[in-house]
């Protein structure tokens, strides 16, 4: 039996628990992963094991970090692109992701040499594999870093390889903690950090801040053009809408995002609302659905706009709304100009709505203990239905089969509107709005807000 189909017959089984059982199979999955996969025992070896492959390497010097195969995934694995620069600045670091996000990283000025490779997802297709073996074949790295779980490290032959195995069981045990950081990106950071601590410097900086993303002066250009060419007026704020998701667990439901998208054209603003690219038309679904009034105020982005416009978009955008999924990584991510290398905006709010997945491990969260912030400027918050059936296997949301998708229970919309218009209110854009237009948003706002 081979790794695809263990995997999938793993999820399937765990699926299968929690849909006859939802509240007492998610109780026995997470006692049984957590002491199973997050035990001390367990992370003594694989820290054991990950120190073992880096024995008598004197002076690393080549470095080789193959992501998982998703969008949101590269993003994350770059963390550990930015912590081996931190650790040796003059080493050649190479990055392997998917195709489809070359251009979010080939100005990032940390690697030396980027492989946009990967179509699968989320299982690597054979070209793939023989891509990276020829990557591998073609240079002699000192060690490679293996943040997939899906890749085999036997694909990269006889060389020295760490795998993500120390840190998928970090962020099990850390799920038992509800105060410690526990987010994905932070934890790749970490774990090459951990890695490599008899590499250290003294007075080192451990901090981390976030995920970085290289913009070329195009993308800015073509949304900027975008706004423009749609009549977007400067003096509004603009929100930012993504109604799509990679898995059915982490979508939103679709009357959810209508009566969403309804109160949110209650505000003075302009929404922006992304085209589906896995829920095929969802936008357009979503529009003929909402009355007349509410559609003069929503512009739809093009299913055919380029992804690193898209995320200069976000730049320009005050509120990002999303569910878990590669868009929200967008959204966290630091964005910086290629040609220029200065930062861009940064100013967007990050607000995501969690279903299925471990809100702490891939969610952002500027407010609430545990839980790491966007590297923006500006708050990050997340959203967390209360479905009984949600456990640590949920962490693997495209392998899930479950019949019925209880993601979204109990789901407080009222809050999550409620956040939104008190941080357009906390914002200078409304300091020189009339007193009614004040007056609509605390409403929604039954904090007193701090202007």
């Amino acid at each position: 039996m081979n790794k695809e189909t263990r995997h999938k017959r793993f999820f399937h089984l765990t699926s299968i628990i929690t849909d006859y059982f939802p509240a007492a199979g998610a109780h026995f999955l997470d006692m049984l992963m957590k002491n199973l996969l997050g035990n001390k025992i367990l992370l003594r070896f694989f820290s054991h094991q990950s120190k073992r492959r880096i024995e008598n390497l004197r002076k690393p010097n080549r470095f080789l970090i193959a992501a998982d195969l998703n969008m949101g995934d590269a993003i994350i694995s770059s963390s550990g692109v930015i912590a081996l620069r931190k650790i040796f600045p003059q080493a050649e670091i190479d990055f392997v992701i998917k195709k489809s996000v070359k251009d979010l990283f080939s100005g990032d000025p940390d690697i030396s040499n980027l492989f946009p490779i990967y179509q699968g997802a989320p299982y690597p297709t054979e070209v793939d594999l023989f891509k990276l073996s020829h990557i591998v074949d073609s240079k002699e790295y000192d060690l490679i870093i293996n943040y997939s779980p899906m890749i085999s490290d036997k694909t990269f032959g006889k060389n020295r390889v760490v795998n993500y195995s120390l840190m998928a069981a970090h962020l099990i045990r850390n799920e038992k903690f509800v105060k410690s950081i526990n987010n994905v990106s932070y934890q790749a950071y970490l774990f090459i950090i951990n890695l490599f601590r008899d590499y250290l410097p003294s007075g080192f900086n451990l901090s981390f801040e976030g995920s970085v993303i290289y913009l070329s002066e195009e993308a800015i250009e073509s949304a900027t053009e975008f706004l423009i060419r749609n009549n977007v007026p400067d003096e509004l704020p603009i929100i930012m809408f993504n109604p799509d998701a990679s898995a059915k667990f982490t979508m939103i439901p679709f009357d959810i995002q209508l009566d969403l998208l309804k109160r949110l054209c209650a505000f003075e603003c302009t929404i922006l609302l992304g085209a589906g690219h896995v829920e095929k038309y969802i936008e357009r679904k979503l529009l003929r659905s909402l009355p007349e009034v509410n559609r003069k105020k929503i512009i739809i982005i093009p299913v055919e706009f380029k992804l690193d416009a898209y995320t200069a978009l976000i730049d320009f955008a005050d509120i990002f709304i999303t569910g878990d999924t590669g868009p929200l990584h967008l959204a966290a991510a630091r964005k910086y100009s290629q040609s220029q290398g200065g930062s861009l905006r940064n100013k967007t709010a990050v607000y995501s709505i969690f279903g299925s997945t471990p809100p702490r491990i891939y969610g952002f969260d500027s407010e609430t203990p545990g839980f790491f912030a966007a590297n923006q400027d500006a708050p990050s918050r997340v959203f967390v239905s209360e479905a009984v059936c949600r456990n640590i296997t949920c962490i693997n949301k495209l392998a899930k089969t479950c019949r019925e998708v209880r993601c979204f229970q109990s789901l407080d919309i009222n809050k999550i509107v409620s956040e939104v218009a008190g941080y357009l209110l906390r914002t200078m854009i409304y300091r020189n709005f009339e007193k009614n237009i004040i007056e609509r948003y605390t409403v929604y706002y039954s904090p007193k807000p701090n202007l």
